[in-house]
């Protein structure tokens, strides 16, 4: 079959469509990586598996402490940044040479009713989950390589799948996806070879989603190793995806929302919505 398909669509296109091996020890071997977030778990865990793949990481991120406590490896560099202040954007992007690849894998999730979010948590999540990104981007564009890839571990399906008791959370998210789409249409008309990628993985067993496990579960999202989130990362990279859902189901669930958010309610957002007010929604009236 996969031969049929190379002979009707063209080596070109078929590539395309194959997952590339990252497991083999040579898949990253020569490139220039930054990883920002190295400190976290989905984020160190893609700094190792880039290790192990043979490339280069820079490591960044709000602690050089934490950073270097858990990527020992002196080959490994790093650099202080805070996606929250621009001036620390600036001065950490300046101080890279050139790059084949970025992951930005930091993010801030809210998960409560709007009407206790407060101020700080709103700016917050727009702060990390779309305005550093941008300014970052902006930064970044003159240090990448032709065929570098700018990825960011997004979420929510392609970005768009609005769950209940995250709305700033997925505000930030839906627009962090929607300037992934602009920036690959204005890097085309500029002839610039590089693509910046919106990134879903699934549910991973960090130490920071950890507590809700057991709520994805209930969801039908079990959650996975980071390891394992980490090579969807790299063959992401590898395959220079605009866009990337980790997971069929919630692939199919993000492609029917695009269609109809109805169909999609019925076919199992609205009782994922009844689950998460379970966990997150206000108490019932009357109870304190």
């Amino acid at each position: 079959m996969f031969w049929a398909g190379l002979l009707v669509l063209g080596p070109g296109i078929a590539a395309k469509l194959t997952t590339p091996k990252v497991n083999t020890g040579r898949s990253f071997a020569g490139r220039q990586v930054a990883v920002v977030g190295a400190a976290g778990g989905l984020g160190g865990a893609v700094v190792e598996a880039l290790r192990r793949e043979g490339a280069q990481v820079l490591a960044l991120g709000l602690s050089t402490e934490k950073m270097r406590a858990r990527h020992p490896d002196p080959t490994i560099a790093v650099q202080r940044i805070d996606l929250e202040q621009p001036l620390s954007i600036g001065e950490g992007v300046k101080l890279l040479a050139e790059l084949d690849a970025v992951v930005v894998a930091t993010g801030v999730d809210v998960r409560k009713p709007l009407a206790r979010h407060d101020d700080a948590d709103i700016d917050r999540q727009l702060s990390v989950n779309l305005r550093g990104p941008m300014f970052l981007t902006r930064e970044l564009l003159p240090k990448m390589k032709p065929a570098g890839v700018i990825a960011f571990l997004g979420g929510f399906g392609d970005g768009r799948m609005a769950l209940p008791y995250y709305s700033a959370d997925v505000a930030s998210r839906a627009g962090l996806a929607a300037f992934c789409e602009s920036m690959n249409r204005e890097l085309a008309l500029e002839g610039m070879d590089i693509t910046v990628s919106y990134l879903c993985p699934e549910p991973a067993d960090t130490l920071a989603e950890r507590p809700y496990g057991a709520l994805w579960t209930r969801m039908g999202s079990p959650p996975v190793a980071a390891e394992k989130v980490a090579d969807f990362v790299l063959q992401s990279l590898l395959s220079h995806r605009k866009t990337a859902i980790m997971g069929y189901k919630t692939w199919f669930a993000a492609k029917l929302n695009a269609v109809s958010s109805t169909a999609a309610n019925v076919a199992g957002l609205n009782a994922a919505g009844v689950l998460l007010r379970e966990a997150f929604g206000s108490p019932p009236r009357g109870t304190r």
